[in-house]
This record gives structure tokens, sequence and C-alpha cells, in this order.
């Protein structure tokens, strides 16, 4: 045979071991040592046999030159060279001269003593352990090997050794290219030659993941520390079957589970968190359907800051899931003692664990939080609004409904659309008139700036009562804005005869009092649906309806996809500033059915129509020191992704603008709004508001970029620019709606509105 170091296979990994004594042992150590004249020789069986000698006389305290004449001693009338065993590592051209095997192993183990007795010691050199995944594995199968807990691994993965990779696999350069399996059983006997063990070069699959498991005897334990979903459940199937008890560490707060099939076969694989999900449908799953389930199992709430910000970064910034060497290496030493006690019978249970050294090793004086920012708008005042009702000293109106009809027009008002659904709006009956006023309280938030989002709010919902006033039989006339000295009065609506000698409201299209229920918000997948000339022409003349609006429609494909990534970095910004993701997190959104049948404002989650791992990640992207942590490596690209794949299946893009920025038109665009909105939905067309661009706009050409810090004020006047280039503004442009229309299933769940009770106020004769 010949030994050529330029020869030796990448998938060898197992040592030669000779016995001098053994005549055929001798010559195939005398042929490596011909055949290989560069050779490196490693004597370390005398320094070895002599610290034997010492351990095993520990009382005695022993100085070196007696345990050298008790060396003498023992070795007197015999060869050295014949004696303990000869290691021959192929792939590093290098025979080593050891201990014999019960010897090695003795003195190897001598400083585990009494943490791990020689009985245990021996008990757990009967134990075979397979592990799956040799990143974290890694780790883990040389701590298992150092500390020696078992006499037999099984090491299994496809993959081989990138540079990537040692960030956290305690291995060198030359080994790049070589399979990690291998990589790593290298490692091992390069320790102890004495281990058995046997590589899965090819990883695990439905062939050969029972002959992981039983061949040569079955593993007392299943390790998984692999990648695929597909993987982790099958091989948990096949442990549960056989009785395996499986250890599993992610690297992330020291996570660690247990699952005891050993002494629970009928236990729900993965503690049941996959639970109602027929196992069958999780093969041949894509990476989109894999991702809320992989969230799922490790329950990705709990785990590190910077964790979770990884996992938002990934296919972004970062092409994969982080690991450091810190955890990979406490993973390791946590996995090896859970495993040992296993092993020992002194440890019986299933769960799952953190050892998360942050908290642990943390900070003990925290720094107070930060105050929420204060809402500078008192709460409506019922008091107060009617005083400023009695300063305008209205005469009565002539028709005055009856407080049954007022309900039914206060209720179709409400069902206009407003920021974040937070219902912007007070209304008092008194003496037959009824006054519309602004509830800045609740209504103030970061997407308020200079209340633009307010009025067109206002706006929406009294052209829902014109409608439905008109559908019940009266004619109005309104007043707008008309106390000075009470801003957030904004309209008086009085009822008269039908040609009273004054100007009435005009009704545009009373049928659409039809769709005022029907309309809503639909994010829900959609389709690029063809809009006809005339249903387009249907849509702009409703748009246009109101005096001085302009309605643009964007079809070109590019220019939608411009516009869609434009939206994005706006959602990114205003979701990664501190006051807009406060809004976002805890005044907007509704994460629990509970809590928006509860406060009936807010956007209720299961409204938002988006897939598993967006889903996910807006879970993830809540937590405010996750986009504070995104904010500070300019992460959060996956938002702008997010808005240009939902434009990607718009018919067109369609914006309202009205020529001057102030109050009375932003209330006029929020009429112009309402009524393309309600044709839109009369036509069976689907709307998504994408209005993130005229929140943030108006912060830099009217507030001086109020409330944004320069990163984000410069960012946005680029952002805008290139928005402009598509639909034409100037500084002085009321910017008011920008929304997708397209085709899409209605919503199965809606937002829902406050009691009426909470919005109308009337007084008494």
């Amino acid at each position: 045979m010949k030994y050529n170091q330029c020869e030796v296979a990448d998938d060898i990994y197992l040592p030669e071991l000779f016995s001098l004594k053994n005549m055929d042992d001798r010559l195939r150590h005398a042929g490596i040592l011909a055949d290989h004249p560069e050779i490196k020789v490693l004597d370390f069986f005398h320094v070895q046999k002599q610290e034997l000698i010492k351990t095993r006389q520990p009382g005695k305290n022993l100085a070196a030159e007696s345990v050298a004449i008790l060396y003498q001693q023992w070795l007197a009338g015999k060869d050295v060279s014949d004696e303990g065993c000869w290691v021959y590592y192929s792939w590093l051209n290098t025979l080593v001269h050891i201990l014999e095997e019960n010897e090695f192993v003795e003195l190897r183990t001598n400083r585990n003593h009494y943490k791990i007795t020689p009985a245990e010691q021996q008990q757990l050199a009967l134990k075979k352990i397979g592990i799956i995944g040799l990143s974290v594995g890694h780790a883990v199968a040389l701590c298992m090997a150092t500390e020696r807990i078992c006499g037999t691994l099984k090491l299994a993965d496809f993959d081989s050794i990138e540079l990537s990779n040692l960030n956290r696999i305690k291995t060198g350069i030359v080994n790049i290219g070589i399979n990690k399996c291998i990589a790593t059983a290298r490692e091992i006997a390069e320790i102890d030659p004495f281990i058995k063990i046997q590589c899965y070069s090819d990883g695990i699959n439905d062939d050969n993941v029972d002959d992981f498991l039983l061949e040569g005897g079955k593993l007392d334990i299943l390790v998984d520390e692999c990648d695929g979903l597909d993987i982790k459940i099958q091989s948990r199937i096949a442990a549960k079957k056989y009785r395996i008890p499986v250890v599993m560490e992610t690297s992330d707060k020291g996570m660690l589970d247990v699952e005891r099939f050993d002494l629970e076969p009928n236990r729900d694989i993965l503690h049941g968190l996959l639970h109602g999900i027929p196992l069958e449908k999780l093969k041949n799953l894509t990476n989109e359907q894999k991702i809320p389930l992989i969230l799922k199992i490790a329950d990705v709430s709990k785990g590190s800051l910077r964790g979770k910000v990884s996992m938002l970064e990934v296919g972004q910034s970062i092409s994969t899931w982080p690991q450091l060497a810190s955890a990979v290496t406490l993973g390791g030493g946590v996995v090896t003692d859970v495993c040992r006690r296993i092993l020992l019978d002194q440890y019986k249970e299933s769960g799952r664990y953190y050892i998360d050294l942050e908290t642990l090793a943390g900070n003990t004086r925290l720094t107070p939080a930060e105050l929420p920012g204060i809402n500078p708008f008192q709460p409506f005042n019922f008091n107060s609004a009617l005083a400023s009702v009695h300063q305008l000293q209205q005469p009565e109106s002539v028709v005055k409904p009856s407080i049954v009809h007022i309900e039914q027009m206060i209720e179709a008002s409400a069902l206009a659309p407003s920021t974040g659904n937070d219902q912007p709006w007070k209304w008092i009956y008194h003496e037959g008139n009824l006054y519309l006023f602004h509830d800045a309280h609740r209504s103030y938030c970061f997407g308020d700036f200079d209340k633009i989002a307010s009025y067109i709010s206002l706006g929406a919902a009294y052209e829902n009562l014109l409608l439905k006033s008109n559908q019940l039989g009266y004619t109005t006339t309104t007043s707008l804005f008309p106390l000075a000295s009470d801003p957030q009065l904004i309209a008086v609506i009085q009822f008269v005869h039908p040609g009273a000698n004054t100007k009435t409201d005009s009704v545009y299209e009373p049928q659409l009092v039809g769709a005022i229920k029907q309309r809503c918000t639909n994010r829900n997948p959609a389709e690029a649906a063809f809009v006809s000339p005339a249903d387009l022409s249907i849509l702009e003349a409703a748009a246009k309806s109101v005096y001085g609006a302009v309605f643009h429609c964007v079809s070109n494909k590019k220019e939608i996809l411009s516009l869609g990534r434009i939206i994005g970095e706006c959602d990114r910004i205003r979701l990664l500033n501190k006051q807009g993701h406060r809004d976002f997190a805890e005044r907007e959104m509704r994460w629990t059915p509970a809590s928006a049948e509860a406060s009936r404002d807010g956007i209720d989650i299961r409204t938002l129509g988006v897939s598993g791992p967006l889903l996910a990640a807006l879970s993830i992207i809540k937590d405010a020191d996750v986009t504070a942590c995104l904010k500070e490596i300019n992460g959060g690209k996956a938002l702008v992704d997010a808005a240009v794949k939902t434009v990607d299946t718009a018919s067109f893009i369609g914006v309202i603008t009205l020529p001057k920025y102030g109050k009375e038109d932003f209330f006029a665009g929020g009429i112009s709004m309402q009524r393309l909105w309600l044709k839109a939905t009369e036509l069976g067309y689907a709307i998504h508001p994408l209005i993130s661009p005229f929140y943030l706009f108006p912060r830099i050409t009217k507030g001086n970029g109020a409330g944004l810090d320069k990163y984000e004020s410069n960012r946005l006047k680029a952002l805008r620019h290139e928005f402009a280039n598509i639909i034409p503004l100037n500084d002085d442009t009321a910017e008011v709606f920008i929304f997708k229309i397209a085709k899409a299933e209605n919503p199965a769940i809606k937002t829902l509105r406050l009691p009426l009770n909470e919005i109308l106020f009337a007084t008494k004769k």
C-alpha cells in the first residue's frame, strides 16, 4: 500500500492504528515509513506514560525525578517502540506514538474525575450519539469528544467548509472545501483516535435516516443541528418511532430543546408547535412557505435583539441566518452537558430552555425608559365643543331630522377611511344642526403632520354623510371652518327645505350610498386586471368631480415599480423613525383579535392580507429596539421589496392632488378620494392605499424636516424629486391620495368602528 500525502482522498477521516507487537501491524508501520521519507514522526509515549504513572499516585505528589525513576523501572527489558499504539494520520502525513487505548482513555479523562466518576466514564464509553448538521454540530461534536461522553459518534452533513463558516467553526483554512463532517471527524481523531466515528457526507435523507439511527446499534441520543426543516421533521419522526431522545440548540439566547421520545413515545415532535399541520404537507415546501414554520418553531419573538434584526435582514443585506463563535461554543457545551446527564439517567425531562448570557451577565443599572411622546391635545370635551357651537349662534334648522335618521347619517359617515383607522371625528346634534369636530387627541400621530391626514379623513366622512342624508330625503347646506377661534370645528350642516332660498350642497351620484358599507381597504393578494377606458374615465370623473382635483393614472410598468420602490422607501423611513414606529406598534396596529374587538379602532393585523413570512416579520419589527438597531445598520430593505411586490400586481397606480396646500383643499381632497373609492367599489375594483409618501413629503416641503433626522430628511428630498419626475408636484400642491387599483377577493375581516355613543352627542331641547 502506498501512502502519498498528495493522494489522500477528501473522504478519509479515520486514522490507522498499529501495535508493533502484532506482526502485520509492524509490517504496515514499516511500509509507511519506507514510502514516506518526509513523514513527520511524533513520539509522545514516554511523556504520556510518565504522566500516567504520576496520576495513578495522586497522594504522593511525585517530583519529576521520582516519576522518571519509576518510568525507567517499568521500561526495563522492554523495547519502547513496541509499547503503546502508533497512529497514522494520512491527511497530516504524521505518525504519532501514544499510550494503548485503555491507558490513553484513563489518562485523557483523568481530569474529569469526579464530575464524571470512573464508573460513569466506562458507562459513557458504550454510548452512541448521532449529530446532524456540523456548524453548531461541529462545536457539539468536538466538545462531546473532548469530554468523551460517548464511545461512538455518527456525523451527517452534505455541505463543505467555506471561508464564511470560519466565523464560528473552529477549524483552519486548510480545510476549506472539505466536507464538514469529514473535517470534524478528522479533528476528533486528532484529539482521540480511539473514538469510533462514522460519517454520512451526503447528509440525511429518506433512504438513510433509519441506517443513521440504527446501523451498528441504535443511537442513544440524536442531536439535531441541521438547517433544513424537512430533515428536522423527518429525523424526529424516525427518532420518535425508535424512541430515541432528541436534543437541539439554536445559538441564539442559548435556546435548547430536549425531546425525550425514549420516555414519552407519544410526545408531539417539536413540542407540538406544528400541531394541527399534517406532517405530509411539510415536505417539498418553498422557502417562503418554510419561513413562518421556522419562525414558529424557533419562537423568534423570544429571540435576542440582534437575532431578530438579523432575521429581518436575511436575503437583504445578509445571505443567511448568522451565528457567532461565542454562541456556538456555548451551545456545544450546553448540549454536551445535557446529553451527558441524559446518558447517565440524571436528567429525564423534555422542554425548551434559554441560557441567555445577556440576561445572566447583563447591565443591572438600566437607564430609565424613554417617556412616550406627549399628546398635546386634550381628549374631546363635549362642553367645550358646545361652547363653540353657542359662539356661532347658528339658526335652528328649519327641517329637523329625527334622532334615528341622524344616527343613520353618522353611522354612514363613520364608515369613511381614516389614518390607522383612528376615526378622528366627533359630531354634535344641536337644535336641528349637525356640527362636525376634529378630535385632535385621537388623530395626533407622526402620520398626521399639519393635520393633513385628519382633514382628508374628515372630508371622506362628510361625503358619506351627504350621501346618506340625501338618501333619507334631506337637503343640506354646509359652512366649513366657520370659527377661527376653534380650529377643531370643521363644519356646520343645516337641513333645509328643497328649493330654499340658500345655496344647498350638491350630492355626487346619490346611488353611491349603496357602496358605503362595501367600501374597504383591500390588501388581499391581487391581480392586475384590465381596466377598460370606460371604467378609467368613470373613476377619473369621480375624483375630478371636486373642483380643482387632479387625477393621475400611472399604468407604465416601469413607472409603477419605481413608485413602488419610492413608497417602500417611505414606509421604511416611517417605520424606522422613533415616533413613526411608536405610532405603528402602539397606536395603529391591533396585534390580536381581542385587542381589535376591545378598542374598535386601529388596524386589525388580520386585515393586512400579508403572507406568513411578512406577518412573522411584522411580529418582530414591532419591537422598538429592533427597529432602532435596523436603522443603525441601514437595514429594513425588506419593506421596500414588500412595497414593490405589492404594486407589481396593480392595474394602475392612482394619485389625487389639489392645487393648494391648506386645510380646505385637503378636506376637499378627502371628498374626492371618497367619491373615487366608492365608485371603484361599485365597479368591483379593490383599492389599496399606499399613502406613506404623502404623509412624509410635507415635512420637508412645509415643515423644514420636522420630526426627521438629517438622513431621513435628505433621503425624502431625493425620493420626492424622483416621485415628481413621474407625478408632477410643486411645493404648494395638496398631496392627497396614492393608491393601487386591482382585482382581489373581498376581505373576510374589516376594520371595526367606534360605537355610536362615542362619536355622536345630541343635546336635549
